[in-house]
């Protein structure tokens, strides 16, 4: 998964080619994702008194992953940041998320050079995937969308550490995150959830199971959200479908097409077909073509 924004994804190849599709299948990342593109960890200023801050002052001078995972846990207060950090998710209320967007930012960072990306790897040997996954428990919403933003840009284009989050109990809970009323917050949970099933046929069965075709269907007519381009949202929603009704070489799963249409897929992509967005039109153009059999 070659990590290219969504209005990128369309392979040179040409759209709806099984060449295409199935390089296709290696290139997403969230709408959520690119938010940290211009930061590195984090050199905006913030303010908190206590231990853990410095501690985490001394991580953020020192690169220390393992430090930044055992801050995890920090419940220490966050009083201000210079700055805001993110588009959508709230600004770290504590330590402990602050840490977790570290990890985000460094994770951000494997999307901007080819020698970047070992630093996912070094991530989950530090033993951050575990506690991250428990933030989606919490009830602190910057816990919640930390981990939404860090485990998007994890989960992408790493197997090891798609099978780390799934063990951890993420497809479940990821998946309770796609009615959020957060429209990033959606986008990149499904997202996560995309990168998690197109990595094994199991996780992918399992998030069917789940209900999860009906939840993907669902984000097909979301509404327009100012801190994101809707365009790239409906892309990505449909490009998701796609990659959870189709093999990676482009061959529609007759079961998994059945239930995007009983959940009301091809009305919402016909929809789609009239969007001022050409990219827009012609992906859901392909998806109903794979679906229309299965009508």
């Amino acid at each position: 998964m070659g990590q290219k924004c969504c209005t990128q994804r369309k392979d040179e190849v040409g759209a709806g080619s099984k060449d295409g599709k199935a390089q296709d299948m290696g290139s997403r990342k969230s709408v959520a994702g690119g938010s940290y593109d211009k930061k590195r960890a984090i050199s905006i200023g913030y303010h908190s008194k206590g231990d853990d801050s410095e501690k985490s002052d001394k991580a953020f001078e020192t690169n220390d992953l393992k430090a930044f995972v055992e801050l995890l846990a920090s419940e220490q207060a966050i009083e201000s940041f210079d700055e805001r950090m993110h588009p959508w998710a709230e600004d770290p209320k504590t330590v402990g998320a602050l840490a977790g967007t570290q990890l985000a930012i460094l994770a951000s960072a494997a999307e901007q050079a080819e020698g970047n990306k070992q630093i996912k790897h070094d991530i989950r040997n530090a033993g951050a995937i575990p506690p991250l996954v428990d933030f989606l428990k919490s009830e602190q919403n910057d816990r919640v969308q930390t981990a939404v933003v860090a485990l998007s840009f994890l989960t992408a284009d790493c197997k090891e550490n798609v099978v780390a989050a799934f063990e951890a109990g993420a497809l479940e809970l990821m998946l309770k995150l796609v009615d959020s009323s957060v429209a990033g917050e959606r986008a990149a949970a499904a997202t996560t959830l995309r990168n998690i099933c197109v990595e094994d046929d199991k996780y992918r069965k399992s998030f069917v199971e789940l209900g999860g075709i009906l939840a993907l269907v669902n984000q097909l007519d979301t509404k327009a959200d100012p801190a994101l381009n809707h365009a790239d949202v409906q892309l990505e929603a449909v490009l998701n479908l796609q990659d959870m009704v189709e093999t990676d070489d482009g061959q529609t799963i007759p079961e998994y097409a059945s239930l995007a249409v009983k959940a009301g897929a091809i009305p919402k992509l016909q929809a789609l077909e009239k969007s001022d967005d050409e990219e827009v039109r012609t992906s859901a153009t392909e998806v109903l073509e794979s679906l229309r059999d299965f009508a």
